[in-house]
Order: C-alpha cells, then sequence, then structure tokens
C-alpha cells in the first residue's frame, strides 16, 4: 500500500527535522470558535487582549527550558520522543511570539549539530557536548547527569528562570539553578509508577534506578512545579507528598496545522482506504498499547473492517516489541489490514489525522494525551482510554469516546460507532473543533508566563528577606 505521500518506512529510526512550518513562531493570536458554513473555524483575534487581561507585562523574560535526554525537536513517535518534544518547542515558539527569549538547552546527540541554532526569532536550541554525540537509550540516560551539569555550567546562566523538563533535566539543573540565584520550575510530563509496582496502569515503568529518587528531589527542591494536568497535579501529591507550589497549565494545539478535511482538500490515502481507517499514533511501547488496537481490529467483522494505521516506531530500549506487534497481527489474520508505518513528521501526522474516521488511543497511562488535542483539531474523535489527564483531553460522549476496560470488542463496537453513525461522527467532530480551539500554544504561554512572573517575584522576595 502506499498509504499518502511521503509516509516513512516502518523501522526507519533517523531523526528527522521538523517541517519549516513548525518551526514559525506562533501568532500573538487569542482564538474563538465559530461555524461557518458548518464547518467550525477557529477565529483569530489580535491582540493585544494577552496584555490587556493580565498576560505579558513589563519587559519580556529569559527563560532556560532543560530537555537531557531528548532534543525538543525531535520527530515525536520516534525511539523516546513524543509529547513532551511537542510542548517544549511548541511553548518556546508561543512565549517567543509574546516577547519573551526561549533556550532550549539540550544535548548534542548528533555529531553534525551545531552549538547553537536559531530555530526562531527569540528561541535558539543549545546542543551542549555531555556524553557521546550519538542517540542513547533512555534507560542509559541517568549517567549522562554529571557530564551535562558540567556541560550546562559553561553556560553564562543570565536567564530569569530555569524550566526543567523530565526529572534527569531536574536534577541537572536544580544545582544550576541555585549556583545562578535562579528560581527553577520543574514539568516531569510523566511520573514514573511506584517502586515495585508490576501495573502498567500505575504509570510509566521507572526506566533507570535513580529515577523516583530523582523525581523525589525535583519535586521537593524546585520552587514551582508545573503539572500538565491535574491528574499529573495528584501523582505528585500522592507519591512526592508536594502539596503547593504546583501549577496546572494544559498543553496547546497548532489549530492551522492540525485542522479538518476542507473542500478540495486531498485526503491522504483515499485510494488505499476507501476514505476512512483508524489512526494509532504513539511510540510503540507496551505503556501505550499498540496491541490493544490491533485486537480491537480483529473484533471487526472481515466484511466490515477498515484500515488501523500505526504510526511510530520503538525506542531502544524496546527495540524487540515492534517484531511482537508484527507477530500478533500475523496470528489474528490481520495482514492486510493493519500497516506500520514508523515515525512521521510533523506536517504528515496532521494529514493522516484530517483523513482518519478516529484515533484510536489505549495508553495504560497518560499525562494528558496530546495526540488526542491534536485529532481533536483536526475534527477526528478520539477513542481513547479513561486514564490519567486523558479526560481533561477529551471530554467524554461530546468531543470523543473514552473507555473504562481494555476488552477489544468495547473498543471496537465504539470505534465503529463513531464510523457508522454520521450523526454521532458529525457532533463529536463539530463539538472536538471547537474544544481544541480553546486550548491553542498561545493560551498556554498565558499560563506559563503566569506561573513564571509569580514564582521570579516570590523567589526575589525570599532572597530579599
Amino acid at each position: 500500500m502506499s498509504l499518502g505521500p511521503g509516509a516513512s518506512p516502518a523501522g526507519d529510526t533517523r531523526r528527522e527535522r521538523p517541517d519549516p512550518p513548525l518551526l514559525r513562531p506562533a501568532r500573538m493570536l487569542v482564538v474563538h470558535p465559530r461555524r461557518v458554513h458548518g464547518d467550525v473555524e477557529c477565529l483569530k483575534e489580535d491582540w493585544n487582549a494577552w496584555g490587556r487581561t493580565g498576560g505579558t507585562m513589563g519587559e519580556g523574560l529569559r527563560i532556560g527550558f532543560v530537555s537531557l535526554h531528548t532534543s525538543p525537536i525531535a520527530s515525536p513517535g520516534s525511539a523516546d520522543a513524543g509529547g513532551m518534544n511537542v510542548v517544549e518547542l511548541n511553548a518556546a515558539l508561543a512565549l517567543a511570539a509574546a516577547g519573551h527569549q526561549v533556550d532550549l538547552i539540550t544535548r548534542r546527540d548528533h555529531p553534525g549539530e551545531p552549538a547553537v541554532e536559531q530555530l526562531a526569532e527569540g528561541v535558539r536550541l543549545l546542543n551542549l557536548d555531555a556524553g557521546p554525540p550519538h542517540p542513547m537509550a533512555k534507560s542509559a540516560s541517568e549517567e549522562l547527569i554529571e557530564p551535562f551539569r558540567a556541560a550546562m555550567a559553561r553556560l553564562p546562566g543570565n536567564y530569569d528562570v530555569i524550566h526543567s523538563h523530565h526529572w534527569f533535566s531536574g536534577v541537572a539543573a536544580l544545582p544550576l539553578a541555585r549556583q545562578w540565584r535562579l528560581p527553577h520550575v520543574q514539568s516531569f510530563h510523566s511520573v514514573a509508577a511506584p517502586s515495585g509496582s508490576t501495573s502498567l496502569a500505575d504509570g510509566e515503568p521507572a526506566e533507570s534506578p535513580g529515577r523516583v529518587a530523582g523525581e523525589a528531589l525535583s519535586a521537593r527542591e524546585s520552587d514551582l512545579v508545573i503539572a500538565v494536568s491535574h491528574a499529573e497535579r495528584r501523582a505528585v501529591e500522592l507519591r512526592y507528598h508536594r502539596f503547593d507550589g504546583i501549577d496546572v497549565v494544559h498543553p496547546g494545539v497548532d489549530t492551522e496545522q492540525f485542522h479538518p478535511l476542507r473542500a478540495g482538500q486531498r485526503h491522504w490515502a483515499w485510494d488505499d482506504t476507501g476514505g476512512c481507517y483508524f489512526l494509532f499514533a504513539a511510540r510503540l511501547q507496551p505503556l501505550k498499547g499498540p496491541d490493544l488496537a490491533i485486537r480491537m481490529m480483529a473484533e471487526i467483522p472481515e466484511y466490515d473492517r477498515p484500515q488501523l494505521i500505526v504510526a511510530g516506531e520503538a525506542s531502544a530500549d524496546f527495540a524487540d516489541y515492534e517484531a511482537s506487534l508484527h507477530a500478533l497481527v500475523g496470528e489474528l489474520g490481520l495482514t492486510d489490514k493493519v500497516t506500520f508505518l514508523g515515525s512521521q513528521s510533523r506536517d504528515e501526522l496532521a494529514s493522516m489525522l484530517r483523513g482518519a474516521c478516529a484515533l484510536i488511543n489505549p495508553s495504560y497511562s497518560e499525562t494528558f494525551g496530546i495526540i488526542c488535542l491534536e485529532a481533536e483539531a483536526s475534527g477526528v474523535p478520539p477513542i481513547a482510554a479513561r486514564t490519567g489527564g486523558i479526560p481533561e483531553a477529551v471530554l467524554d460522549g461530546k468531543t470523543g469516546i473514552l473507555l473504562d476496560d481494555r476488552d477489544p470488542a468495547s473498543w471496537a463496537a465504539a470505534a465503529q460507532s463513531v464510523r457508522n453513525d454520521g450523526a454521532l461522527r458529525q457532533r463529536l467532530t463539530r463539538a472536538a473543533r471547537e474544544f481544541a480551539c480553546q486550548h491553542t500554544w498561545t493560551v498556554m504561554a498565558q499560563g506559563l508566563e503566569d506561573s513564571y512572573r509569580r514564582v521570579i517575584a516570590a523567589f526575589n522576595e525570599g532572597n530579599r528577606a
């Protein structure tokens, strides 16, 4: 099957640069949805509304985003890249559009990468020499903390705030923030399952021995924790007993890049799919539940069975997992109905989403589920597990369908209801787009700026006391 122009072959693990449209600065806009000829458009209003309602005040901030184990520009769905990468890059672009300066501080993992790369006005990528200049498994990244800290210590440190993403980054950057007399903000993006847990429903298993202790340190010592959902906030409170100094700032979505199929616009794979397919888009690892998406397909009668497109690849820590999924497809007799396409560029993913009948997200645990928001912006209802922060990204029965069990038959029934019930699909599609219009990157940047200014003021007041 050709399945869309520019699709990457399964197993291609090379990291691709994001397409140029992703690197353009986000526009300084507040969006409001309305219906235009039956379709929902996110109307754009030239704001200085942000400033009028308590947003940007005074000079722009100098912000250091720290991302040790994965570059913010790595392609989501490849290796260890995922929603965190999407959040870091797009939040940085939106903050820069509001007049701030953001450095994305990461590790050089390819020999040819420049030390400093200007991604957009106000956004730089700093590739530090810490460890070997090639990708490393997430499970091996703990050993990079000390060399990364040493490399980061050579930076001038002339920031207003340091914001670390993931515990590796927090443990590396906390001592430097203290040395530079700066407030340190921590975002986890996922919180490890408790030690000794054997259930994926408890969260992502710790990839290395120091994770639980590192998360506890980062939660305890940071001046502020920013969670991507109320569910993540509850997890931090429960596991690390931090009950104050936690802000919730939901991720956003680019509603210009992710939008419903428009009149005259080419469908991603009409000839190969008959105009309808289910899409699974995530890293290929047990936590994300791709096996359930495959088993769901076997529950749909053969005469009415659409295609399932699997977009994503396995990281080094799960190198053998993709082969087991291929074997499962063969065992269930689905070889001609399940297609693996590997990690996709952002533009290709947007094209794939807007052509799908439904997004299938059977993850065991998600702190938010940004792929669901991207599907909703594309006018595609998510069929997702009711777990973690997903209920904050999907309104059950309004923008998508949430399931409490992991019975493949239940998932098949839900997916087929969206596919075959035109009235249901139309209602979900419109509500999904309207919901996404309220969750742009500009909205997230407003929330981040408010949090930064409050923690900076409190930090400076504490130092004067």
